[in-house]
């Protein structure tokens, strides 16, 4: 089983590895797959991949992090974004005797209802736009210190008349300090290709990979979080026009200069999580990067901000996040966990 699970993380990474190459901002397909539905990690900036004292929400992103405690974990999301988007997931956790835990959920985006026109102005009736994920997970522990993760993914897409499927997979390797209380997370996220494409050009998924590094205070319920993300891209900026600002001698326009420290920030999100018990949470995270491309000149914004807390009723774990998205709104996150394996207490 060892050797069968360790070739199928090779095999995999060699033959989808070739969709993570050459891809641009803004250029990829299937963005849903990097939106946060889930109200607790979104809090921390959807981007805290070594939280290991975390329940079902983070493993879901993170598949090393699944363990047998979260049999019978059942979360349900949704967020409130502007502009009347609506996204939301459900995920489940069960472990068997003999396999192990798994993972299973789905993650929905709809876009509304829109009207459509032909290129002369016509009406040509109303049609909606939808992504659709449905992911399994597993982990595998090598030892205490030491533990892999994958997610599979089936996407299906769907705008008018044009639709797309594709696959992709998250792997993933935790080391962890149980006695430190730390925990260290390297994350290949989207990992794949487009296997029906909506008019004939394949596009490239929204690959992500990052490092995490996550630790708990030993007197304090506090846990810190610091992930680099977008390593396989050194620069991520980019020239924000509504920065940009004209010479008073010249009259021209000239472009923010983006200086190198700016440029090497824009990988960094950071927060924490204080959790004085089991039964209640607040968490407080900052996006660098979302608050340098969401800000401008004119304005001052709280954007890459986010906010989150969190309680437990018996069964029954309520979640609330706020993230700041622009000067001009932001989203809303609601979170219901069902214990349902879980006794009483």
């Amino acid at each position: 089983m060892k050797n069968f699970i360790r070739l199928t993380f090779g095999l995999i990474f060699i033959f989808l590895s070739d969709g993570a190459r050459g891809q641009v901002g803004g250029r990829s397909i299937y963005n849903f797959l990097t939106v946060t539905p889930e109200a607790r990690p979104a809090s921390m900036a959807g981007r805290n991949h070594a939280h290991s004292e975390g329940g079902l929400e983070f493993a879901v992103y993170n598949p090393a992090l699944i363990r047998e405690e979260m049999h019978g974990q059942l979360s349900l999301n949704a967020v409130s974004h502007p502009g009347g988007m609506f996204f939301g997931s459900t995920r489940y956790a069960h472990h068997f005797e003999k396999a192990g835990t798994f993972t299973a959920g789905f993650l929905v985006a709809n876009y509304g209802t829109f009207d459509g026109r032909d290129p002369f102005g016509n009406h040509t009736g109303n049609f909606s736009a939808t992504d659709l994920a449905f992911q399994m997970g597993y982990a595998y522990t090598i030892n205490e210190n030491w533990t892999l993760g994958s997610n599979v993914k089936l996407i299906n897409s769907a705008f008018e008349t044009y639709s797309s499927f594709g696959m992709a997979t998250d792997l993933a390797v935790l080391y962890s300090l149980p006695e430190k209380r730390l925990d260290i997370a390297l994350l290949a996220q989207n990992l794949g290709l487009e296997l029906n494409s909506y008019s004939g050009d394949r596009g490239s998924l929204p690959f992500d990979l990052s490092l995490s590094i996550s630790n708990r205070f030993e007197h304090m319920p506090l846990r810190w979080f610091v992930t680099i993300d977008q390593l396989h891209r050194p620069d991520v900026s980019f020239v924000n026009p509504a920065n940009s600002t004209r010479d008073p001698s010249t009259n021209q326009i000239v472009d923010e200069d983006i200086s190198i420290l700016n440029r090497v920030a824009r990988h960094v999100a950071f927060g924490g999580e204080f959790a004085p018990s089991k039964g209640f949470h607040f968490s407080i995270a900052y996006d660098l990067r979302r608050a340098n491309e969401m800000r401008t000149a004119a304005f001052r914004s709280s954007a890459g901000l986010s906010l989150g807390v969190g309680f437990k009723v018996k069964k029954v774990k309520f979640q609330y996040a706020r993230n700041v998205m622009h000067i001009s709104g932001a989203s809303n996150l609601f979170s219901l966990n069902l214990l349902l394996n879980q006794k009483d207490n």
